[in-house]
């Protein structure tokens, strides 16, 4: 039998449902969210992950989304049934989204779809760049705020531009080589550039010194750099001119400012690009590859940065961070990697950052929640990985620093960091409301308690030891406080930079 050729030409379509009122302005943005919608918050963000690879779940609800408050993490479990076919469509995804709505209410979808949001907007595979917003226009409601990475304001095609004819990388020490053109970008975006090179004491950049800077911010700024000393070569990027940054320190979020950080971040991103050599990782290109990239998260920590631009910026530089050669390695490096110097200094610089972001102040009279609480989890999963991924290098014998003294005092710096970032965690988990459910097989939240407790204890102790007793080297390898320490292992949950690292082709 042949299905006639007229068949469902009168059937009306099918309407499709939605979530908001069309005239419903809907914060999508983690800086807009309350502090107990952290949970639906990570919610999203797990099922992100699997909606990526085309995976739809279809009977969410409270009793199959777990949260870890050690971790961070959400999981979800009961894929009975779960739509496998693996294929990307937004029309497919978005039955989890009206699960959701319906089990959970609309309040909690709303953080539900700020966490899916953000981690759909930088995972979603290149193929379907229109996936998330896609989805999102299925929902409904005027879209006021969204947490996507911020637009640049030097692209990659502008740094080629405007410093590929004058920067010599071939040695591995970035060097200028003649002058920055000066009809590619605006005069104040050229001092922008300018401000960059110095900071980053890239050789030969005292030539750029030659005309008077500008009476602005970032002219100040300049004039800020031109008192630092300079030297033809540098060992690395990270130099002390930082400091400069201090003349900012008052100017509030004046936008020319928040305009010349972000500026500088595309800068040192692009370099890092640039100086990325997998071949051989521990050259000068390698060391000054990872220290551009820490530039960009020292500059997301001056104080200029409002929460809701903090966001934006800090996705837009892990975003291009983890299409770095050494990202994902440097998550589960082997204890006799000899890039563990840089690598964990890398990663402290993000702890510190996220430290920050989570403890930043923000407007009651808004509504808003006062932390990004996303950060809260990455900086402890971060500066569990650090310190794990030192002691063990100790424990094993590696050299990682350049002297005794320097080594010992990275293992009290990175011993601080981890107990800064347990002590929040343990604060921030015992004072979340309104658990979705915690992870089967584990005891109520005092149980937690004792676990971030007995963390922190460990930290401390190492502490203790390098204060008190003054170790050597072999006597701080060898002590009972690192070995508990490393007998706990490092705890990974859901966090966003692992996701980063996981890329387009997923283990699982």
């Amino acid at each position: 039998m042949t299905e006639s050729s007229n068949a469902g030409r009168d059937r009306r379509p099918r309407r499709k449902r939605s979530i908001f009122a069309p005239d419903e302005v809907v914060h999508l943005s983690e800086s807009s969210l309350a502090r107990d919608d952290y949970l639906a918050f990570s919610a999203g963000h797990r099922i992100a992950v699997w909606h990526r690879i085309g995976v739809v779940h279809k009977d969410l609800h409270s009793k199959h989304m777990f949260i870890d408050p050690y971790t961070g993490m959400t999981t979800l479990i009961d894929f009975g049934a779960a739509d496998l076919s693996w294929v990307v469509d937004p029309d497919r995804m978005f039955q989890d989204i009206v699960m959701v709505r319906q089990t959970m209410g609309q309040s909690w979808t709303r953080g539900f779809l700020a966490g899916y949001a953000r981690t759909s907007h930088l995972l979603t595979d290149p193929e379907h760049p229109g996936f998330t917003d896609a989805v999102l226009a299925r929902a409904g409601g005027q879209i006021g705020s969204i947490a996507r990475p911020a637009q640049p304001v030097f692209t990659d095609a502008d740094c080629v531009t405007l410093l590929t004819p004058v920067l010599d990388l071939s040695s591995g020490f970035p060097r200028l080589t003649g002058d920055l053109p000066d009809a590619v970008v605006s005069p104040e975006d050229l001092t922008i550039v300018r401000c960059a090179l110095l900071m980053a004491e890239v050789g030969a950049a005292e030539q750029l010194l030659t005309e008077r800077p500008p009476k602005s911010a970032v002219g100040r700024l300049l004039s800020a750099l031109e008192k630092g000393t300079r030297r033809e070569e540098k060992a690395n990027l990270l130099g002390a001119r930082m400091a400069a940054l201090r003349v900012f320190d008052t100017t509030g979020n004046d936008p020319a400012v928040l305009r010349c950080l972000a500026g500088m971040t595309d800068i040192y991103d692009w370099l890092a690009g640039r100086l990325d050599r997998p071949a051989a990782p521990i050259e000068p290109a390698f060391v000054n590859c990872v220290h551009a990239a820490q530039l960009s998260l020292e500059l997301l920590q001056h104080r200029a940065w409002p929460v809701t631009e903090l966001e934006s910026q800090e996705l837009k530089v892990t975003s291009r961070h983890r299409h770095l050669t050494w990202y994902a390695p440097m998550l589960n490096a082997p204890p006799d990697d000899e890039r563990y110097r840089q690598l964990v200094n890398y990663l402290a610089s993000r702890v510190t950052l996220y430290e920050a972001m989570f403890r930043e102040s923000w407007d009651p009279e808004e509504g808003a929640s006062s932390r990004l609480w996303s950060a809260n989890w990455r900086a402890l999963v971060l500066a569990r990985t650090a310190l794990h991924t030192y002691l063990h290098a100790l424990r094993s014998g590696t050299v990682v620093e350049a002297s005794e003294e320097t080594t010992i005092k990275t293992v009290k710096a990175l011993a601080g960091l981890n107990a800064g970032a347990v002590r929040s965690n343990r604060s921030a988990a015992m004072n979340l409301h309104g658990w979705i459910a915690l992870a089967p097989g584990v005891t109520p939240l005092s149980e937690y308690y004792v676990r971030f407790t007995d963390e922190l204890l460990e930290a401390y102790k190492v502490i203790s030891l390098i204060d008190t007793e003054r170790p050597d080297l072999a006597q701080l390898a060898a002590s009972e406080q690192v070995s508990a320490v490393l007998a706990r292992g490092p705890v990974h949950g859901d966090d966003f930079d692992a996701l980063m690292a996981w890329g387009i082709a997923p283990d699982d």
